[in-house]
Parts: structure tokens; sequence; C-alpha cells
């Protein structure tokens, strides 16, 4: 048996389809929905209200059909045909531009992995990067580089925060240091007061003794 082009099976079931659900003004709403299935919108009007289709549109006034702007069976299946082809088109080209992106990323990933200076740089800076490149590329896998420059980043955290604390407790010594050395100067200061004061007692005094007097 001879299978018939898709194109021509299409139109034969969409003119079957159709020649047998004719719409003619003064058909209630009903009716319409009956032949031609429910719609895909309704725009309602001050006065009218109108039953989107893929084929066109029927303009309801006061529940009956008044308008009728419809494709016929013929003029829908080309239609149809055309979009399904043109949705094709675009898939194609779609699945073209993103082969191409994800060659053009896995290079770049290459390239960076390879890289002595990029290897060099930051962790921060690293894991900047390759988020950036996973949302650019995002069928391109780069979750262990991820991984890796991220565990790079928690190392370097630990490394200044060790750094920080050895410096805050080399500044705490070196205060310490200096207080004490303040101390001993405060000291040392108070002591030449103190022997200063026990000299000057004696300074500028005279000795008296008692007369003696001779009878």
């Amino acid at each position: 048996m001879k299978l018939l082009p898709p194109l021509i099976l299409l139109l034969l079931i969409v003119s079957s389809s159709h020649a047998t659900s004719p719409i003619q003004q003064g058909q209630s709403s009903e009716q319409v929905i009956t032949a031609l299935g429910k719609p895909i919108g309704t725009i309602e009007l001050r006065e009218k209200t109108l039953l989107l289709y893929p084929q066109g549109e029927i303009t309801l006034k006061e529940g009956r059909v008044v308008e009728i702007d419809l494709m016929d069976a013929e003029q829908f299946a080309a239609d149809q045909a055309q979009l399904k082809l043109e949705r094709a088109e675009w898939l194609a080209d779609q699945a073209r531009r993103r082969a191409a992106q994800t060659k053009e990323g896995e290079a770049i990933r290459a390239q960076k992995i390879a890289s002595r200076a990029f290897n060099a740089l930051p962790a921060k800076d690293k894991v900047s990067y390759w988020r950036s490149f996973q949302t650019r590329y995002a069928e391109v896998d780069v979750s262990e580089q991820l991984a890796a420059a991220y565990a790079s980043y928690e190392s370097e955290l630990e490394a200044l925060r060790n750094q920080q604390r050895i410096a805050e407790l080399e500044a705490r010594v070196a205060q310490a240091e200096k207080e004490a050395a303040a101390a001993r100067l405060e000291t040392e200061a108070l002591r030449q007061e103190t022997e200063r004061q026990k000299s000057s007692q004696y300074y500028g005094l005279r000795h008296y003794t008692t007369p003696v007097i001779n009878n």
C-alpha cells in the first residue's frame, strides 16, 4: 500500500473535518462550538463577542453569528502546513546554533583549563568566571571546574582568616609590650621622684645645739 505524503494527508484530514461543519449566520454560539470546538480565546466588546479560532474568528451578537471570517479547509491546511514548516526550520536553526555555541564553549573551557595565566588568578576570580561561563554556555559542563574553584576559594579564605588572626595576635602582643614599657617608665619615674623627695628633706636645714651657759 502506497502512503500519501504528509502534506496531502493533512489537507485531506482538515478538508473532511471542515466540510461537515459549515458555519452560517444566525447560528447560536452552541452550534458554533459544536461545529468548530472550543475557541482558543474570546474577546468581549460592547455589543459583540469574538470567538477566536486558528482558522479565523466568528462574531456573535446577542448569542448569534453575525460575521464569519474563517479560512476554508484548503487555506487553513496550507496555512498550518506553512506554520509547521516554519517551526521545523526554526527548530533546526536553533539546534545548529546550540551546537555551534556548545562547540565554542568547549573550546574556551579547554583553553582556560590549559592557561597558566588563568590558573594563577585568585580563586575568587575563577569562581566568578566559571559562573558567568555556565550562564552563557549552559550546554557545557563546568561543574568540576566550579567545584575546584570553590574549594580553592575556601582555602584562600581560611588562609586569610588565619593571617588575620596572626596579625591580631601580633598586634595584641605589641600593645602589651608597649603597655609594659610604659609601666616600666612610669615606675622608674616614680622611683626617681621618691629618691629626689628623700634627698630634699635635709636640703637647707640648720642644725642647732642647746647652748651651754657657764656660771
